[in-house]
């Protein structure tokens, strides 16, 4: 029975193989028959990682997604201090410049001196201003004399209206030729406009000025500005006569009240100029010097606190942070309340969001992402 089964095996061998392969010797055809089943079962195991598995290539691509960590955060009435950065700034600060030409004949005063209104600075020499001013005088006195002369003579018919006329010409130009000649010779004396501080020296003694030319710098140490800029969205939360704290970078905080908001916004930035008036009564304070501007419109809008460090720059310079919203990254644009040591107030969030606060950097807006909470949803942070 066994022999038969083996003559039914050979036979079906030889029909099914080709004519080549029974040609070949059995050592032969067990040689090529055992290579080509290694074959078969590397080529197995390559397609294999080639293409993974359903399963695994579901975990790979749930693997690809970006893991960020989120804050779910609610929004609480906070005080609206707006903080605008700026820098102090004389209200009155001028150059005084000669109104006559002429050599510098004495200094009286030098940088740092305090002068009162109508000091005089620099002086110039007189030369022969002096001489022509009395000569102005002089032939103005005898212009006078001439018309009262004229007068008495037209009333008693003497003298025609023309000439009458042609008399009081002449007065009213020696008289105004007295009075150039008197402004020239007192512009000899260039004096301080206002009262203040003398910040700049610019002329010498022996130097030649020319009309234009420059004598000091003068400024005014009252009233003292701080100047900045608001923005589109806050220039209508900030009206005159707001309080403000002025805190300057050499440490100093002094109390102000705006004074100006501009009606017309910068072409270039489209921001609008802020000046707060602060007190200078010692001239303490000095123009220039860096200040963050408080400001408390007495009103409270919906807030949440934030680390700074989660507060992302778009390229177009708008600030904001990230949020996940639909398993999404969301960019929200944000404005800055108030910043301190113990955390950052902002405002334009929705009443509850889930912010990114760690991984924002990482991903784009609008990209899918997952988020891992700091603490369960539906306690504030």
């Amino acid at each position: 029975m066994v022999s038969q089964f083996k003559e039914k095996v050979d036979g079906l061998y030889e029909r099914l193989m080709p004519g080549f392969w029974l040609r070949l010797n059995p050592k032969t055809q067990w040689a090529f028959g055992i290579a080509i089943m290694v074959a078969l079962y590397l080529s197995t195991g390559l397609i294999r990682y080639i293409l993974p598995h359903p399963a695994e290539a579901q975990a790979n691509t749930a693997s690809q997604v970006p893991v960020v960590r989120v804050a779910r955060m609610v929004a609480v009435p906070h005080e609206a201090v707006i903080v605008v950065r700026g820098r102090t700034e004389a209200l009155h600060q001028v150059d005084v410049r000669a109104e006559v030409d002429g050599v510098v004949s004495a200094i009286h005063f030098e940088k740092g001196d305090h002068v009162k209104a109508g000091q005089v600075l620099c002086e110039l020499k007189v030369n022969d201003r002096a001489a022509r001013a009395l000569q102005a005088s002089a032939q103005m006195a005898q212009s006078q004399k001439e018309l009262e002369v004229a007068r008495e003579l037209y009333k008693e018919g003497f003298r025609s209206k023309t000439q009458m006329a042609q008399a009081e010409a002449t007065y009213e130009a020696s008289k105004a030729g007295a009075s150039t000649m008197n402004i020239q010779l007192a512009n000899t004396k260039i004096r301080a406009p206002f009262a203040g501080v003398v910040d700049e020296r610019y002329a010498n003694l022996g130097d030649y000025m020319q009309v234009g030319n420059k004598c000091a710098m003068v400024v005014a140490p009252e009233p003292f500005l701080a100047v900045g800029t608001l923005s589109e969205e806050l220039v209508g939360q900030v009206q005159p006569g707001n309080k403000v704290q002025v805190k300057l970078v050499t440490g100093e905080t002094v109390p102000g009240t705006v004074r100006f908001v501009a009606t017309h916004a910068d072409a270039t930035s489209r921001t609008f100029r802020l000046e707060v008036e602060i007190p200078n009564p010692n001239a303490k304070l000095k123009s220039g010097v860096s200040a963050q501007i408080v400001i408390v419109p007495n009103r409270l809008i919906p807030a949440v606190k934030i680390s700074s460090g989660i507060l992302v720059l778009e390229d177009t310079g708008v600030v904001g942070v990230r949020v996940v919203d639909k398993g999404k990254a969301k960019f929200l644009p944000v404005q800055v309340i108030s910043d301190g040591p113990d955390g950052t107030w902002i405002s334009g969030l929705p009443k509850v969001s889930d912010v990114i606060v760690v991984g924002q950097e990482f991903v784009a807006n609008g990209e899918r992402v997952k988020a891992v909470y700091e603490q369960k949803p539906g306690k504030a942070s």
